[in-house]
């Protein structure tokens, strides 16, 4: 059984087997598409993505998007792969709450903390041993991002102020990639990818994996969906 802490690992592994990391993520609606989820179970979404081939499992908790935390709980009760939580996370009691609830990487977005807050939040998911996934959407919040092999960064296609609306199809993070110099574990496209010619595009530009939701979760056949994307040839 994979190590629900082991997201580098995890991502690492698909791509030294030729495959593309996607980070399959469960939503129940969007401010654009409405329900995401309709009448399937936690448990047949996870299935699909499993089945597709996804690395890990994102589940937003947000009620901005109709979630809430025992999706986190559910998700990580019927799967091995490593599971985010995907939520407006201030406070270092909501890192400890995701812990208990399954989660073993938890949603640090920087344009909503201070970078002294955010250190001392990145600092506790470490010691928890919890995966700092931490999402930036601007040259400016890039600049504060520190050098740590042990942290994820995901390059934002969307603006969190302006909810989905803004999303166009993955080019923002790809023009934005070539300006996050840290050295960092990984670098995730996140949001707003929508066929298997953006997945290509994203990935030859540097990205070590892909945070997709909505386009799969309409698919009519979700798992078919992330396997398109994960056997792109590298």
């Amino acid at each position: 059984m994979t190590d629900r802490r082991a997201w580098l690992p995890q991502i690492a592994a698909a791509k030294q087997q030729g495959y593309i990391p996607v980070i399959a993520e469960i939503k129940a609606s969007s401010p654009a598409e409405g329900d995401l989820i309709g009448n399937r179970s936690i448990a047949d979404i996870v299935a699909a993505y499993e089945a597709g081939g996804a690395a890990c499992i994102s589940v937003v908790t947000g009620q901005w998007f109709g979630g809430h935390i025992d999706m986190l709980s559910e998700t990580a009760a019927t799967t091995s792969l490593p599971v985010l939580r995907k939520d407006l996370i201030v406070n270092l009691d909501q890192i400890k709450q995701s812990q208990d609830y399954g989660a073993n990487a938890v949603l640090l977005t920087r344009k909503i903390l201070r970078p002294s807050h955010l250190a001392k939040m990145i600092e506790l998911c470490l010691n928890l041993g919890i995966t700092p996934f931490i999402e930036v959407a601007s040259q400016d919040e890039m600049a504060d991002i520190t050098s740590d092999n042990r942290i994820i960064v995901a390059i934002a296609n969307r603006d969190i102020g302006r909810k989905e609306l803004d999303i166009n199809s993955g080019y923002k993070s790809l023009n934005l990639i070539d300006h996050l110099h840290a050295n960092v574990g990984a670098r995730i496209s996140a949001s707003g990818i929508s066929s298997a010619e953006d997945a290509s595009k994203l990935i030859q530009a540097g990205f070590d994996g892909l945070l997709i939701g909505t386009s799969i979760l309409k698919a009519a056949n979700p798992a078919q969906a992330v396997r398109e994307i994960t056997s792109i040839h590298q």
